[in-house]
């Protein structure tokens, strides 16, 4: 069969399969891509084939295509989810088996079978389950503060504004605020404007005008088109005349601190001043690790009644590893480490090292690790002190590390993000941040 003829029976052939399928070569470039796969990352009629991944895709800083690793590590990975961004900035989630083509020892190629987790685009529909203050795991002081704050607004008819980084559970409290105020779970429906269309969003907003007494969770705010945080601003205008009995409820929720994103652009100061009639703001995971078992504890019991299995518990390395790390995804990815790991389990009962997800492993030393520990001499101390800051250190080391990647690649940018893993865009923030320019 000709090449093309044979091309284009194998992309035939994938299209009708209910399974998102990408294809890359050892380049990480698109050669099959099937309709699935374009709804599910909402690519439209945009043509992928042959071009790089991350000239289409943007990964997290602290995430890398599942894709790309598999290129690099030369082994499957399997049962990840993973969130990243789409060529119009809209996030997209899904749960990824990414295989490595392998043939006479020589990696080809790796292909991507992708289950949906969320769609980019969905329509307003109720929540049909909701978490109550109940739900929540940790006995810290930062979270007992934000759940006797979130107590306290559901006594009100305010208009509620949540902060805090994404994966902190913004969202969770919300429906817990709802709850709280004795509202029945369909009267909860919500909208995320990260992934959602201007057109879905104004939709939305008119929805407001309704009078229908529910809860309007919306997601994100700073993402919303500042024409629509305009017009946002004046419906809940409107509202706020009415008596408080007769108000609908709004919560809108921020990812970053709302002088910041003010500040930055992003956040319209008009509803700011309308929406914070009460702010809570949710703590980030690593301002609260002391809740960390409690947490591994409740998903190991979510987990186990989804998989029905019976898995016990961690073991204390695991523990160890998961206090020392920083969890830039917050309690959403500690939620996504615990599946992952809970899914590699086999027939054991207890979550170790070995089952942690490959990417999560490579940020730490193997507990069982023969390799000896750094000599002394390696440390450069100065009179009981360190010549210089850890984060000193690590902007000198990454600001060394990207200029020779350029200069390797002859300061070609694309080549050079992908040799570092990470997007056009990441790149040439860092280079920003640094200094660094290509040269003329």
């Amino acid at each position: 069969m000709h090449s093309i003829q044979h091309s284009a029976f194998i992309s035939s052939m994938i299209d009708v399969i209910d399974r998102g399928i990408h294809v890359v070569d050892a380049n990480g470039r698109t050669i099959f891509y099937n309709q699935k796969m374009r709804e599910m990352e909402g690519t439209g009629d945009i043509d992928l084939l042959d071009k790089r991944l991350l000239d289409v895709f943007q990964f997290h800083p602290d995430e890398q295509s599942t894709l790309l690793q598999a290129l690099t590590l030369k082994e499957p990975i399997l049962n990840i989810q993973q969130s990243y961004f789409n060529v119009k900035g809209h996030e997209i989630t899904a749960i990824n088996d990414t295989y490595p083509i392998i043939i006479d020892g020589a990696v080809l190629g790796a292909i991507e079978i992708a289950r949906e987790v969320t769609a980019v685009e969905h329509e307003i529909t109720p929540h049909k389950k909701l978490s109550s203050f109940d739900h929540w795991a940790g006995t810290s002081p930062l979270i007992q503060q934000m759940i006797a704050e979130g107590k306290r607004a559901a006594e009100s008819d305010d208009f509620l504004l949540l902060c805090g980084e994404a994966g902190t559970g913004k969202e969770l409290l919300a429906q817990s605020i709802h709850l709280e105020r004795g509202l029945h779970e369909s009267s909860f429906i919500g909208i995320d404007f990260r992934s959602s269309s201007e057109e879905r969003s104004e939709r939305f907003i008119e929805e407001l005008k309704s009078n229908s007494k529910k809860t309007f969770f919306m997601g994100h705010a700073e993402y919303l088109p500042l024409h629509l945080q305009k017009s946002l601003a004046e419906r809940l205008l409107v509202e706020k005349r009415k008596p408080r009995e007769e108000r609908e409820h709004v919560i809108l929720t921020l990812s970053e601190d709302p002088i910041d994103a003010i500040q930055s652009g992003k956040l319209l100061k008009e509803l700011y001043y309308v929406i914070s009639e009460r702010t809570v703001f949710v703590p980030a995971l690593r301002e609260r690790k002391e809740d960390i078992s409690e947490l591994v504890q409740y998903f190991i019991e979510q987990f186990n009644i989804r998989f029905q299995t019976a898995v016990s518990g961690t073991a204390g390395e695991v523990l160890k590893l998961f206090r020392e790390y920083d969890w830039p995804g917050n309690v959403r990815e500690l939620e996504h480490v615990m599946e992952a790991s809970m899914l590699a389990l086999g027939t054991e009962n207890q979550v170790s090292y070995s089952h942690l997800p490959h990417y999560f492993r490579l940020k730490f030393d193997d507990p069982a690790s023969s390799m000896p520990a750094l000599d002394g001499s390696a440390f450069m101390v100065k009179e009981g002190k360190a010549s210089q800051t850890l984060d000193s250190f690590l902007h000198e080391a990454e600001s060394y590390y990207i200029q020779k990647s350029l200069q390797y690649h002859e300061f070609n940018i694309t080549k050079t993000a992908d040799a570092l893993g990470m997007s056009r865009q990441n790149l040439q923030y860092r280079m920003k941040k640094h200094g660094l320019k290509v040269k003329g």
